[in-house]
């Protein structure tokens, strides 16, 4: 766990160390100066919707009803914990509030997060195919007349379709495919993605609503992003551009899942926005003003709910930790 740990905060360190190193002070000064603060508080709002849809959609799925009220606060102290506890620890805290506050088993709430994360995946997927195939990026990266950028991005559409591809065949196939990537080393993604399809059979309508669900949240939040882009003057604010940068910053945090995502989230956020056009300093300013802006959400919101349960975060996390065990 020590080693673990130790690595996690090495590569946030790394990533900090990037973003910071090609970061001008007065660039920095100069975007904050201009940025236009109502686009802050039109994302915050829209990130408000999307953290209902996502207290929702986790009550849609749990075989046990609850009550709004308890699975928003549910759901707003577990990801506070996913935010600040390293390793994604924070995962079991909502199963054990479930569990305390509704009765939920914790195996099924635990099941009902595997869920969500697969259908977020599965979103990642089909955003990435999106940028891949139906986004154009300047060309950068030009050699004997081939656009490198170009070649790279459809190679990656092909390999993200084939990958697609092969999870769908998990899930309607089902253990005769599991079992073929047993070897591999998807094997833990795979056999999680046949559990989680499996269990939305079960429930159809469920699984209906918790896809649509899906679909609204990363809209909403694309649409968040946009917005943000739009109040940075200079900065690509189409669609497109919001597309690219949200599924790079996406992907980034969850290949680097460090502490509260920093470092992986900015370092990701401004490679996609350089890969677009935007100045070093630029694009990692808009970066941390993003991160900033979701972040501070996420605890402000978390926090409020802790104080109104009378809860301490030190202790959910612990006791959470028991119960898995």
């Amino acid at each position: 766990m020590k080693l673990r740990v130790g690595l996690v905060l090495v590569v946030t360190l790394a990533c900090l160390a990037w973003v910071l190193k090609g970061l001008e002070y007065r660039v920095f000064i100069d975007s904050l100066a201009h940025f236009d603060w109502r686009a802050m508080l039109v994302a915050q709002a829209l990130y408000v919707v999307a953290h209902l849809l996502r207290a929702e959609r986790f009550r849609v799925l749990l075989p046990v009803t609850m009550s709004r009220r308890t699975t928003l606060s549910v759901l707003s102290v577990g990801y506070l914990a996913l935010h600040v506890i390293p390793l994604r620890l924070g995962e079991l805290v909502r199963p054990y509030l479930a569990r305390e506050r509704a009765g939920v088993p914790f195996g099924a709430s635990l099941a009902v997060v595997v869920m969500e994360r697969i259908l977020d995946v599965t979103m990642l997927l089909l955003m990435l195919f999106s940028v891949a195939w139906f986004v154009s990026l300047p060309a950068s990266i030009v050699v004997n007349g081939i656009d490198l950028l170009a070649v790279g991005q459809k190679g990656a559409g092909i390999a993200v379709g084939l990958g697609a591809i092969g999870l769908l065949a998990v899930g309607v196939v089902g253990e005769p495919v599991v079992r073929l990537f047993d070897k591999t080393p998807v094997a833990r993604l795979a056999r999680s993605f046949h559990d989680a399809i499996a269990g939305l059979r079960s429930r159809p309508a469920a699984g209906a609503q918790a896809l649509a669900h899906s679909v609204a949240i990363w809209a909403i939040t694309i649409l968040a992003v946009k917005v943000q882009l739009a109040g940075s003057p200079g900065l690509p604010a189409t669609l497109g551009a919001a597309l690219t940068t949200w599924t790079a910053t996406l992907a980034g945090m969850a290949a680097l899942p460090t502490p509260g995502f920093f470092g992986g989230f900015e370092a990701a956020c401004a490679a996609a926005l350089e890969l677009q056009g935007v100045g070093p300093s630029e694009a990692r300013t808009f970066g941390i003003l993003l991160h900033v802006g979701q972040f501070a959400f996420t605890v402000a919101v978390g926090f409020g709910f802790l104080m109104a349960e009378g809860l301490s975060l030190r202790e959910v996390v612990a006791k959470s930790q028991e119960a898995a065990s």
